[in-house]
């Protein structure tokens, strides 16, 4: 430790100014088992100045496993004071998401096989989607890969799970989620706004899906909510499949069925706390790297 210290003192009163945190990041994970043996140091001895910097780097490397009780019941603590108040983010949301009614979600933890929920603010959770994936090391020894999730509050009635949506097809997987949650929506966009699809499933049965580059594009019958291929100002008789719709957008099919998050606002009712969740038991939340805001 004694070799590392002003190595280590120097990364983290960089942190704490929050300058070049993806540098900080790499190096201290050069530093290795004995630097995260100085962090854990840094937390029960000081100096004081540095001890939340501390905290922080040790969530960046994915160490935050290693905090004993204290810290763990400390920043549950804070989590729990800050629900009360929390609110939307102007954070950019993630291209693909699901949507389940607010009173059935629970049903969403055996769907996508979740486990060690915790309670978690919008900042913890939006800010998880960014290292949403960790690999560890199995029961056997083997190496396996796990996922993040974050299951927000409830919006206008919904609820939304971003990361750790392991699946082979939007039906598959909307599919899969209602037969535990009634109904689900799945929806997906890519960052050029090119290629979209959604699906709608209930009571574990697919009704309706999209999606852009796939033939047919379209599966099922056109639902009333749908605006007809007819009012499509280049439409041509013959020119499109015949159950096809102008709904090709995947946030404006959820803004009309259920929530588009990249329109919530501080006008969006909103109920209750997030959750964040992981896709193996036993695993925790301390694999993952990145630090969460609060």
């Amino acid at each position: 430790m004694s070799t590392q210290k002003p190595a280590l003192e120097s990364l983290l009163s960089q942190i704490a100014r929050q300058e070049r945190l993806w540098q900080a990041e790499k190096d201290l994970k050069a530093l290795g088992p004995e630097g995260v043996r100085g962090l854990l140091d840094i937390r029960r001895q000081g100096p004081g100045a540095l001890r939340r910097p501390a905290l922080h780097a040790l969530a960046m490397i994915g160490a935050g496993d290693e905090l004993d009780d204290r810290d763990r019941r400390a920043l549950e603590r804070l989590v729990r004071i800050k629900l009360p108040d929390d609110r939307p983010l102007d954070h950019h949301c993630p291209f693909i998401w699901l949507a389940v009614p607010a009173a059935t979600y629970e049903g969403l933890f055996e769907a996508l096989g979740l486990h060690d929920r915790i309670p978690a603010t919008m900042a913890m959770g939006m800010s998880a989607m960014h290292h949403d994936t960790a690999v560890t090391t199995g029961p056997g020894g083997e190496e396996r890969t796990v996922h993040r999730s974050f299951i927000t509050p409830e919006f206008a009635g919904w609820r939304m799970v971003f990361g750790g949506l392991v699946f082979k097809t939007a039906e598959e997987i909307a599919t899969r989620v209602s037969a535990h949650c009634g109904e689900a929506h799945f929806y997906f966009r890519d960052a050029y706004d090119d290629d979209h699809s959604w699906a709608i499933a209930e009571q574990g049965r697919l009704v309706r899906s999209y999606q852009t580059y796939r033939e047919p594009a379209w599966t099922g019958e056109p639902m009333p909510w749908e605006t007809p291929q007819t009012d499509d100002d280049h439409w041509e008789p013959g020119l499109y499949e015949p159950n096809a719709s102008c709904e090709t957008n995947a946030n404006g099919v959820a803004e009309k069925l259920t929530v588009d998050p990249e329109e919530i606002d501080e006008n969006t009712p909103m109920t209750g706390h997030g959750w964040l969740a992981v896709t193996a038991p036993g695993v925790g939340h301390g694999p993952f790297p990145g630090a969460l805001e609060i």
